[in-house]
């Protein structure tokens, strides 16, 4: 009789083995981000994605002051095999400005990703990692389609959101702390 082999197995990497990688240069010159353990390559930024990701990162920190930590592009940790790089994240205020750890799921009031080419990566593993982790609103600015999906009320077992709403031009937002912004002043005219 012959021993049975073990099929082949995908190996996912921990936050600790992701980071060991980084340090030694592993992703030199590369956009990339650990999700579910698997280390994604980004795309590089275009015009308009980086316009409208900077445009909004200035309105959200004018608007939420100092009562909450706005990150732009940084990581937060959902897990210990994901650490993604949001466009822009609002979390709880810490007045060390997270220098000692980034901020954790928990931590996470909002969640921002601004989607040209990767609307469906950020409409399926995304959302699939966000809900998972109670991530508790998501914000897709869609650029192709030319509106916001807000995603609400996480449900981590069908790592899924239950609520979903497309939001307009002519319409408004409400951040964390209920301050508005309108979404003529995150996407741009046609």
């Amino acid at each position: 009789m012959v021993a049975a082999t073990p099929a082949p197995a995908v190996h996912r990497f921990t936050r600790d083995e992701y980071y060991r990688m980084g340090e030694a240069g592993l992703y030199r010159n590369e956009r990339v981000e650990l999700l579910a353990g698997e280390i994604v390559t980004l795309s590089p930024h275009n015009p308009p994605h980086a316009g409208i990701t900077s445009r909004l990162a200035a309105t959200v920190i004018r608007l939420l002051g100092e009562r909450f930590s706005v990150r732009v592009q940084f990581p937060i940790i959902l897990d210990d095999w994901s650490e993604p790089e949001p466009d822009i994240t609002v979390c709880q205020f810490d007045p060390d400005g997270y220098v000692h750890e980034h901020p954790h799921a928990a931590q996470v009031l909002l969640v921002i990703e601004v989607a040209d080419s990767s609307l469906f990566y950020d409409r399926t593993q995304k959302v699939s990692a966000y809900a998972s982790s109670r991530i508790r609103e998501y914000w897709i600015i869609n650029l192709v389609d030319r509106r916001i999906e807000v995603l609400s009320d996480p449900d981590p077992t069908d790592q899924r959101f239950r609520n979903e709403v497309h939001i307009k031009a002519g319409e408004s937002l409400a951040l964390p702390g209920g301050q508005l912004i309108a979404v003529a002043d995150i996407l741009l005219p046609a």
